[in-house]
């Protein structure tokens, strides 16, 4: 498992109380774009970085 994907695993309460119903995209342990899929899809590209995008589900649902 990749280090960004266990960031997310370990701080998944912080993500569904800032993130709830977006994408975000994790490179290196930090949020660099969050909000509607083309929008964070776009930041990711500008950035030219090899980022993790997931969707936040609101409430209790996680899926990694």
């Amino acid at each position: 498992m990749s280090e960004d994907f266990k960031w997310i695993r370990e701080n998944i309460d912080e993500f569904q109380q800032k993130y709830s119903g977006m994408y975000v995209a994790v490179h290196k342990g930090k949020v660099i774009a969050s909000g509607d899929f083309k929008k964070v899809y776009e930041e990711v590209n500008r950035k030219k970085v090899d980022a993790i995008i997931k969707y936040v589900f609101p409430g209790d649902l996680v899926v990694l």
